[in-house]
């Protein structure tokens, strides 16, 4: 996508394109509903640290984890927040840095798209990685991604264990769709280490 859209057109490419009619337009039968519903929910989060997703979109999925963990413990980042979903915070993503930091025990970095926006969801995953505690989870790509990124290796080298999607128990990926299944993974921190 290119960045130079003003707002209206921008807005309108992520939530009234077409091309998202298969994620339901990111409403009720979107499949990271099924993400959180079937696996998120039963992870072994910290007790400690936020619980945190990066492109909330119409926050129909991020409500789903505010019931679950509680509304006061989750943080939703977007560019928009057409819900006006009380937790979601209006920010470019292109900016997080430093001085945004928060201790986060669960993440899911559903922010832009690697065919559209690449370097925003690699600069977003590298920030929710450097954030994560120890024993907290990222919910991201694989390598089998669109832009090539070594999402892995990144993972790996800040001290991560990556479980693929497709050796989580059947009971946990049944109600997937086989391309999401091979395209995702859980990474755990097991110790903290900045990169």
């Amino acid at each position: 996508m290119n960045r130079k859209l003003n707002k209206a057109e921008e807005f309108d490419f992520w939530f009234e394109n077409p091309e998202f009619d298969d994620h339901d337009q990111f409403g009720s039968s979107y499949y990271v509903n099924t993400f959180y519903n079937d696996i998120v929910v039963n992870l072994d989060v910290p007790d400690e640290g936020y619980i945190v997703v990066m492109g909330t979109a119409r926050a129909v999925s991020f409500d789903i984890l505010c019931k679950h963990f509680g509304e006061d413990r989750c943080i939703g980042f977007d560019l928009y927040n057409p819900s006006e979903h009380p937790r979601v915070k209006i920010k470019d993503c292109m900016e997080l840095s430093d001085i945004d930091n928060i201790p986060i025990a669960f993440a899911h970095n559903d922010m832009g798209s690697l065919p559209h926006t690449p370097e925003l969801k690699i600069h977003t995953h590298r920030w929710l990685a450097n954030n994560i505690i120890e024993g907290g989870y990222l919910l991201g790509n694989n390598n089998l991604n669109r832009a090539k990124f070594d999402f892995e290796g990144l993972m790996h080298k800040m001290n991560y264990k990556n479980t693929q999607f497709s050796d989580l128990d059947n009971r946990l990926i049944k109600n997937l769709p086989v391309e999401r299944i091979e395209g995702y993974m859980l990474s755990r921190r097991d110790k903290w280490q900045k990169l």
